[in-house]
This record gives C-alpha cells, sequence and structure tokens, in this order.
C-alpha cells in the first residue's frame, strides 16, 4: 500500500455526529416558532419538513439547497407571515447555535488529523453546503488549523457528487499530490476514487467510509482510530 500525498476529508457525519445535532437543531426551531412567533405547536413539524422540500425541489443539488436561512424564509411564507427576515434570521441563528452546541468530535478525530501533520501529509476537505456554516463548524471544533485547504460545494456549480469541488482542489494544488490521494468520509461520494482515476484526475487512491460501497479500494470503516492505525502502517510507525 502507497503513502498517500494527500488525505481529503468529509466534515459532516464524519467528522462528528451529524443526526444528533440536526434533531436539537429542529426541535430549537420548534420551540422557537411556537414561543416567539404563537405558532399552534401541531402541524409546525411538518411545515418546516415541507418548507425543506420546496427549496430543495427549486434550487436542485447546489449549496444553498441546504441553507437553514432559505427553510426558515420558506416556513414563515407558509405559515402565512409572509417575508419576515429578523425572524428568518433569528430562527436560523437558532439553529444553528443549538446544533453547535450538541456537536461533539468523533473519538480520534483530531489524533487521525495530528498523526497526518505528523508524516507531514497535506489535509483537505472537500464538504457540501455553503462556506459560512462550514468554516464556523471547523472553527468550532478548533479543526481550522488542521486543514491546508477547505472547498465548500458553495464555490462551483454542483456538490460534490458532480465531482466539481473535487477538481477545483486539485486546481488549487501542485500535480505531485495527485499520485496517490486518500479519502475519508460517511457516504460514496465523499471517496471518488475510482471515478477520479477514470477521469485521470488522480493517479490511485484509497477511500475509507462508513457506508459500505461496491469497490475494492474503498474500506468501510466504523473508528477514526482505524484510519489512524492505517496511516501509522504505511510509515511503519
Amino acid at each position: 500500500m502507497s503513502a498517500p500525498k494527500l488525505v481529503i476529508f468529509d466534515l459532516d457525519d464524519t467528522l462528528y455526529e451529524y443526526a444528533p445535532c440536526d434533531r436539537a437543531g429542529r426541535a430549537a426551531l420548534e420551540r422557537y416558532a411556537a414561543t416567539e412567533l404563537g405558532l399552534k405547536a401541531a402541524g409546525i413539524t411538518e411545515l418546516f419538513a415541507t418548507a425543506r422540500a420546496n427549496v430543495k425541489r427549486r434550487l436542485g443539488s447546489v449549496a444553498s439547497s441546504h441553507s437553514r436561512l432559505l427553510y426558515c424564509h420558506e416556513f414563515l411564507e407558509l405559515v402565512g407571515l409572509r417575508s419576515e427576515p429578523l425572524a428568518a434570521l433569528s430562527m436560523e441563528q437558532e439553529y444553528w447555535r443549538t446544533f453547535l452546541l450538541t456537536a461533539q468530535l468523533r473519538p480520534g478525530a483530531v489524533e487521525l488529523l495530528q498523526t497526518l501533520r505528523y508524516n507531514t501529509i497535506p489535509v483537505a476537505m472537500v464538504t457540501d453546503l455553503t462556506a459560512q456554516i462550514q468554516f464556523r463548524k471547523l472553527t468550532y471544533f478548533n479543526l481550522d488549523k488542521h486543514f491546508d485547504h477547505v472547498v465548500c460545494s458553495e464555490e462551483t456549480r454542483e456538490e460534490k457528487a458532480s465531482l466539481l469541488p473535487f477538481e477545483l482542489l486539485f486546481d488549487r494544488l501542485p500535480e505531485s499530490v495527485r499520485e496517490t490521494v486518500w479519502f475519508v468520509g460517511d457516504r460514496d461520494i465523499d471517496a471518488p476514487v475510482d471515478e477520479l482515476m477514470a477521469r485521470g484526475t488522480i493517479g490511485t487512491g484509497r477511500g475509507f467510509v462508513r457506508e459500505p460501497v461496491p469497490s475494492d479500494r474503498v474500506t468501510r470503516w466504523t473508528r477514526l482510530a482505524e484510519i489512524e492505525r492505517e496511516v501509522e502502517a504505511v510509515f511503519g510507525a
């Protein structure tokens, strides 16, 4: 197994568990809608789901389709309050404040990043969603100094599944790092080893994801410490 010249991480549901944070944030939104806007609790959950679906349907696979501000704005329109910018902004901030207060890094996340730094391996992040909140998450977790390069899908026309964010990252990096690239994520779109090799974007690579994928080059992980051991093995630590 060749040592990586570059390791690319996903953020959401990779370095931390996304679902409990999202649940807490949505619960905070519903409390805000009931207490601050005077809406009846019954039906709020369904209306938020409708607002989210409307935004995603209109926008398609772009970073802004994840915008909680747009979800809140759409929700306010659905409940008949028309455009209420201050309320929409307050709701968005309540969501993300609660989300971050709930968020905890997965065990082994910092140790893995430190091991890569110790072995002088460049570390990048390619992530869907808008830059502002992704940068906010990185600084909240004190991870911003662990990454040499960060690309958010807001910087490209489409999200990671299109490979455009990955292509943008490689455009910013020297050719030498393309020789061997490792990917760490939670889904197959986080580790497109075969696709990028077929395009000639990278020479070879290896992926680590939480969901099983049909590729000999992608391995399933359950703990980040498993990936750290793989790094140590190729460097003879």
